[in-house]
Formats: C-alpha cells, structure tokens, sequence
C-alpha cells in the first residue's frame, strides 16, 4: 500500500481506531483487506483528539475466524478468514462508493456480529479530515 492511501488513528483509553482517507485510499484498504499483506500507512502529523497513529497495517488471512482488528505497537493488525475480510472489504467498498463525504462508518462488535470476534476493536471508517472526533 503506497503512503497515499489511508492513515489510521488509535485512542489507547477506549480502543478506538479510525481509518480514514480518500476514496481512492479507502478502496485500495478494500483490495488488502481481499488479498492479505502488509504496508505503510499515510502519515499522521498529529494524532489528537487519538493518541497515536499506527505507521502501519497487516491483514491476516487465517483458515477460519471472525475478523479482530487490534493495534500492536505501532500496526493496525486485521485478521480472520477470507470470508469474514471480504464482508468487512465490502462494506468499505460500499462507503467509498455511496457515502456521502461528511459521513462515516462505525464497525462495533455485538454479541451475534456475523463477521466481527468478540473483543475486536471498535473502528471507525471516514474520509480524509471528516472524522467524528474532529
């Protein structure tokens, strides 16, 4: 993924991570979140109201699982099986079709989420500069 593409945001007191970008960097997070792999993210110059951006992403496809986002460090880790990835691409795809530019995506887990494991963090999907917590 070129630094181009999407930048993520980490707020260490509720485990929030926002993802945002452009449209163009959102569908590009779509297309790893298919194929698996690692690269950076943009760069974040300032994280606030988050307390840090992670410099990276790596998505892990496993032979099965629901999807469990987490931060590691400074890595927005993405794991589970390709199947449950695929929902979670598509509803991305979706927003950076559809959404209209000032809104933004909440992916929460609930008991009985199809596609999401309990304790997955909370994510937030936006795009460049429309974020909530700003």
């Amino acid at each position: 993924m070129r630094s181009a593409g999407p930048r993520s945001r980490y707020a260490e007191a509720t485990g929030e991570v926002e993802v945002s970008g452009t449209r163009e960097g959102l569908l590009a997070l779509a297309r790893v979140l298919r194929g698996g792999g690692e690269g950076a993210l943009a760069p974040v110059a300032d994280p606030a109201p988050y307390d840090r951006a992670p410099a990276r992403v790596d998505v892990r496809h496993r032979a099965s699982g629901k999807v469990r986002v987490s931060v590691d460090g400074g890595t927005l880790v993405i794991e589970g099986a390709p199947e449950s990835l695929a929902v979670l691409a598509e509803n991305v795809e979706v927003f950076a079709d559809e959404a209209h530019p000032r809104h933004h995506l909440h992916v929460d887990h609930f008991p009985g989420h199809y596609y999401l494991a309990e304790g997955s963090a909370p994510v937030v999907v936006a795009f460049d500069g429309t974020s909530p917590a700003t």
